[in-house]
């Protein structure tokens, strides 16, 4: 009976709470139809909301190892933007895109996503080794993070300049998310 009791007052409270979402113009904008293509004819233009539409294309389309793959490099550059984005609050940005795409491709994104992992190998793989060599030969990427900065809690509160962090090296920040985060040797 008091388990009836509390779930009658936990649902009871749901009924009168009211949700308001706030979202900045600009907020996980992609700007670029990217498709469904090879990493290879990627542009360091494409922001990783531009990527995440690709995944999503992708995954419609079959081809669960390229979405896999434009995933990493989604990832990648997100990482490389929280790198450069001064607001702390901006940096799930990534986090929420992924539930974006997950929404989007529904239940089986999960399980095809880890057979598709399966398919590209461990660190130094024939695939992995492909791709890290691809990211190399891009260079550091050159979207506007403003998917990300807009995303933030000071596109509400306001700041000054365009939300990067003035000290930051691309190609050092690059070198090191190469090594370090996609792990290529």
């Amino acid at each position: 009976m008091r388990w009836l009791a509390i779930v009658g007052v936990l649902w009871g409270s749901q009924v009168g709470a009211q949700v308001t979402n706030f979202e900045a113009d600009g907020n996980l904008e992609s700007t670029y139809d990217v498709g469904c293509v090879a990493i290879s004819a990627l542009s360091n233009d494409y922001s990783p909301a531009d990527l995440a539409g690709g995944v999503i294309r992708c995954f419609k389309d079959g081809q669960d190892d390229r979405a896999f793959e434009l995933v990493v490099t989604m990832q990648l550059r997100t990482a490389f933007d929280t790198l450069r984005v001064e607001d702390t609050t901006a940096h799930q940005a990534g986090q929420v895109m992924m539930l974006e795409i997950r929404y989007a491709t529904g239940d089986a994104f999960g399980p095809r996503m880890r057979e598709a992992v399966a398919r590209f190998g461990d660190s130094g793989s024939p695939k992995h080794s492909a791709l890290c060599a691809q990211m190399a030969e891009f260079g550091s990427p050159t979207h506007s993070p403003r998917y990300m900065v807009q995303h933030g809690m000071t596109a509400f509160t306001g700041r000054e300049g365009d939300g990067l962090l003035q000290d930051f090296d691309p190609a050092e920040s690059w070198e090191m998310l190469l090594e370090e985060y996609l792990q290529c040797g």
